[in-house]
């Protein structure tokens, strides 16, 4: 390395800003029902003329406190695009207390990891509305179960009475009675919903690498062949004077590709790494293999305005990287 990279590179690392990681508590306010958002009102964003006028609608949807950051957070059954007669009340909800602002969603697809994933974007969330989508009530269970045990969350009724955090062996409890049941309800259908202008969510972590390097790096869906193109602000997920966008062809794994040596390998020459993947099974694995790997999740740096970085867009396969 020249001497005057190694200097730039210190100057930069010196920079980092350390008070962006974040271990307090989060904590969850239930929103109060709304009478308006009823069975009826299902039917209507649904079409779904079998849904009953008169049934009962329970909600998890929450004001979410962290920090000195506050938005709006929902849970329900879906798939990212399409999601439960619950979900789209849920949807409608969250619309309510942020009218107008996109709609982040994040699809939970690994049942052993959706704790960590719910809780890494509470921790990190920098928009108004969040919205969490699980695919089936296994992956469900899995995803917000924590929040009546986690340390790290507190739940509060409407009312503001906060909820009693449950034990381990009410946990171990309710477990054993769900793993007994033997008649499992059926998969709800899934709607798309109308209105709603929807984003993916940002994933964005930080690590160091092996030459003690600090930088960000993102993940990107390009759901089908990369046709699901980035966001004009996604450079601004990881900063730097230097971005490298790398288009990642096959899961990792696959012929001993590992996202985090490619990573590695590219911060020697740029500040931010973006890798985006060419469909949504390689976009999950690379997700996958950082959270097992317990890259911290972060929020994108604060940015002048008038930041212009270098950004290069390159491409890696399963045999070279």
């Amino acid at each position: 390395m020249g001497e005057a990279k190694r200097k730039n590179q210190q100057r930069k690392q010196a920079a980092w800003p350390e008070g962006d990681r974040f271990r307090g508590m989060i904590d969850l306010h239930m929103l109060a029902p709304v009478a308006a958002i009823n069975g009826a009102r299902i039917r209507e964003l649904t079409g779904d003329e079998r849904i009953s006028a008169d049934a009962q609608i329970s909600l998890r949807a929450f004001r979410a406190v962290v920090d000195d950051r506050a938005f709006h957070v929902g849970f329900c059954l879906g798939n990212g695009t399409e999601f439960s007669a619950i979900g789209v009340a849920v949807i409608d909800r969250l619309g309510m207390e942020a009218p107008g602002a996109p709609l982040h969603v994040v699809p939970v697809v690994h049942q052993d990891i959706a704790w960590d994933i719910v809780l890494r974007h509470l921790r990190s969330f920098t928009g108004q509305a969040l919205l969490f989508a699980f695919p089936d009530s296994d992956t469900y269970d899995a995803g917000i179960a924590e929040t009546a045990y986690s340390p790290d969350v507190r739940v509060f009724r409407e009312s503001g009475e906060q909820l009693e955090r449950l034990t381990a062996a009410k946990r171990r409890q309710i477990r054993e009675k769900k793993a007994a049941m033997l008649d499992r309800p059926p998969p709800p259908l899934f709607y798309p919903m109308p209105g709603a202008a929807q984003e993916d969510a940002p994933w964005i972590f930080r690590l160091v690498t092996p030459a003690g390097k600090t930088i960000r790096t993102a993940v990107w869906n390009g759901r089908r062949n990369y046709a699901h193109d980035f966001p004009d602000d996604i450079v601004r997920w990881v900063g730097g004077d230097t971005i490298a966008i790398v288009q990642v062809d096959s899961p990792v794994g696959i012929n001993r590709r590992s996202s985090l040596d490619l990573t590695h390998k590219l911060s020697n020459d740029f500040d931010g790494v973006i890798h985006w993947a060419r469909d949504t099974e390689t976009f999950q694995s690379i997700l996958k293999s950082f959270i097992r790997l317990d890259l911290e999740s972060v929020s994108p740096p604060d940015l002048p305005e008038n930041w212009k970085p270098d950004i290069t867009i390159l491409t890696a396969n399963g045999r070279s990287d």
